[in-house]
């Protein structure tokens, strides 16, 4: 017997309510982002290696740990991808999309990081996000704040906190980087591992460390704020006087960086205080600038950028279902080939047939031109909007065990009515039209179909 398969750790099968869920969010995230005159792009999963090796640092737990990379046949090294902005970056720049600027995008769509699978966290995640090129004001920080607020409250999401920090341009984070250095240097042997190694490479990525010893040695240390150069500073006063006038309450957390090192000047992270993240995924939402990506990678220089992306697996744990529009009731269609069961599920149902109707002409009709009628009315129903479920026969014969089997059916997919048809209902140019809801059935000319649907649904 073979091995049952299994999906890849950390990977998982999504449909149904789940589904439905991810769905919505990225219906609701579409939907605000073409508000804002963002359009969708859509790049490959699959990127050469250099795409993320140089653009999210080389020391970084993303390229150092969780890179999904290989060699392909032809000898390239192609990675896939572990999040969204520097393959949207090659895309501006290999389309050559800057030479229009201002861009603005959205995007969702599968992510790939090799780390520990935890709730809210898998190795095949999902993203939604957006990026803008070409707009360096500080009011685009504000607005890309502002879209990440309004979608997560379109979801249901109130309880949401957002903490904002600047880590400053080069010149800022030059300076700082050299006092926070001599201040851990004191530290070494007491450091975690990753801190140490990251003290020679990149000491700001130890204010993102979740190591306990780390966090208590960080305490007494240096604060960016008092490096950042004048038009850093100016850019982050405008952004925190523009939040407090449009009513979007924040906290300024002074240790706040990304972990990626494109970063500059603004960032920020939106949270949620939720048992069902737990404390270290208490991030839904994160962003920030980073104004030399597209010239760290070969485009052009002085295109201003930021963005931010939020992760759906998250989001969905959050949802309260009774947010989500439920599934749509379909109809379902039920052809009936034996002539006699139609005329006996008329009598059992209590369907009243007229003395000239029961006269009717008896002229059988094939299986196969009864299902065919049955398929144009199930189109005449999708045309006019109407979910339609047809409800095939399990086997090549009719009989009346199936058709009340299907019709138990139809109750299971929650459909509003049942569609029969019938030789018998040919013969009458009509269909047995029964309301699953109130169990009350009538005939019903073919077409006056789509009027009696409407008018119960």
């Amino acid at each position: 017997m073979l091995e049952q398969a299994n999906p890849v750790r950390g990977m998982k099968d999504r449909f149904g309510d789940e589904n439905r869920r991810f769905q919505w969010i990225t219906d609701n995230g579409a939907r605000l982002a073409s508000l804002y005159g963002f359009e969708q792009i859509t790049t490959p999963i699959l990127e050469y290696s250099q795409v993320f090796e140089r653009t999210l640092g080389e020391d970084s737990d993303v390229v150092g740990k969780e890179l999904y990379s290989f060699e392909s046949k032809g000898g390239d090294r192609l990675t896939m991808r572990p999040e969204g902005t520097a393959g949207i970056t090659r895309a501006l720049i290999s389309q050559k999309l800057h030479n229009e600027l201002p861009q603005k995008y959205y995007y969702h769509g599968p992510m790939f990081r090799h780390e520990r699978p935890q709730k809210g966290r898998l190795r095949q995640f999902e993203q939604f996000g957006i990026e803008v090129f070409g707009q360096g004001h500080p009011s685009s920080d504000l607005e890309a704040i502002e879209l990440a607020s309004v979608f997560l409250k379109s979801l249901g999401l109130d309880s949401i906190m957002l903490e904002v920090n600047s880590i400053g341009d080069d010149a800022s984070r030059n300076k700082y980087k050299t006092a926070l250095k001599e201040y851990l240097s004191e530290y070494g042997g007491d450091l975690s591992p990753d801190s140490i190694n990251r003290l020679s490479t990149n000491p700001l990525r130890i204010l993102d460390s979740k190591a306990p010893q780390d966090i208590q040695i960080l305490e007494n240390s240096p604060i960016l704020s008092d490096y950042w150069s004048p038009p850093s500073r100016e850019r982050f006063s405008f952004i925190t006087e523009a939040l407090s006038h449009l009513g979007i309450p924040f906290t300024v957390n002074p240790r706040l960086v990304r972990g990626l090192d494109y970063y500059q000047d603004t960032v920020f992270e939106f949270k949620v205080s939720s048992a069902l993240l737990g404390v270290q995924q208490s991030t839904i939402l994160a962003g920030g600038r980073y104004d030399g990506l597209v010239e760290k990678m070969g485009g052009p220089a002085g295109v201003s950028s930021i963005g931010w992306a939020a992760g759906l697996e998250r989001l969905s744990l959050l949802l309260n279902d009774r947010s989500i529009p439920s599934k749509p009731r379909p109809v379902a269609i039920i052809p009936v080939p034996e002539f006699e069961s139609t005329v006996n599920l008329n009598v059992n149902m209590n369907v009243n047939v007229s003395e000239s109707d029961s006269k009717a002409s008896a002229r059988t009709f094939s299986s196969a031109e009864l299902h065919s009628r049955a398929m144009a009315i199930s189109s005449l129903l999708r045309e006019a909007g109407i979910q339609v479920e047809f409800l095939h026969l399990a086997g090549p014969i009719s009989t009346r065990s199936q058709l009340l089997k299907r019709l138990a059916k139809a109750g299971k997919l929650n459909a509003t009515h049942a569609v029969i048809l019938g030789m018998d209902e040919i013969q009458k140019g009509v269909v047995t039209l029964k309301d699953l809801d109130k169990s009350e059935q009538k005939h019903c000319r073919v077409e006056e179909l789509i009027k009696e649907l409407r008018g119960s649904l």
